[in-house]
């Protein structure tokens, strides 16, 4: 598991996972959603785990421990734990070492996680942009299909957006190697991906490994995963 805390030019804070294998971008994308949703409560849950066992009641210390785990697995799931929901709904085992999930399935993984209705939907290329700042404007993080120059799919978390002397910024969490692009964009039009840029911040606080990209260009093809309102 490698999480990375990446900082973008708007002075915001985003976790960040790589995926474990070379085609589960769409799994790491769905464990970073469900941490980016339930961490509030995690760390509220690991906090007063942590006041029991320093309180000195009796049992306080088991209960404690007892109560910061459970924060903490509700809220980081393992890309494995993710598999074998995906894998109750394809009705198989999926070999994410050479096949790219079904985004279809997505929003049945995402409700199986207990995180509510959720829908994948075709907005076009010209609607990407406008459906990203619907989808996260209450902090609700969506999913965002790409499609390279070669034809190579992808997905993508896009967690924040900002608008900024009257350009659109899409806060893009990209699994493939745990970074954040700030994109710039307008609504109504398609949108470049350019994910060998190098990205404005690349703060880690802590982390693992993650893959390099090369010359990977692309576009956001108008695929979006969403809660449903």
């Amino acid at each position: 598991m490698s999480w990375f805390v990446r900082l973008s030019r708007f002075a915001s804070v985003h976790m960040v996972r790589s995926q474990d294998k070379e085609m589960s971008c769409g799994m790491a994308s769905i464990v970073m959603i469900n941490f980016k949703i339930k961490k509030g409560l995690m760390f509220a849950g690991m906090a007063a785990g942590a006041q029991l066992q320093t309180s000195g009641i009796p049992g306080g210390s088991f209960v404690g421990q007892t109560l910061s785990r459970a924060a903490y697995d509700y809220a980081v799931k393992s890309e494995q734990e993710v598999y074998n929901i995906y894998n109750k709904h394809e009705g198989g085992t999926h070999d994410f070492d050479t096949t790219g999930a079904t985004p279809s399935l997505y929003p049945k993984v995402l409700a199986d996680l207990g995180l509510g209705q959720w829908e994948r939907a075709n907005v076009g290329e010209a609607g990407v942009v406008q459906a990203a700042i619907d989808a996260t404007a209450d902090g609700t993080p969506c999913m965002l299909g790409v499609t390279f120059d070669n034809g190579a799919g992808h997905a993508v978390v896009c967690d924040e957006t900002h608008s900024f002397f009257g350009t659109t910024y899409l806060c893009i969490c990209d699994p493939y190697n745990g970074e954040l692009y700030v994109v710039s964009c307008t609504p109504g039009q398609s949108v470049r991906y350019d994910a060998s840029d190098k990205p404005i911040s690349t703060g880690t606080m802590f982390g693992g490994n993650a893959r390099d990209y090369g010359a990977a260009k692309g576009k956001f093809n108008g695929g979006i995963t969403r809660k449903k309102k």
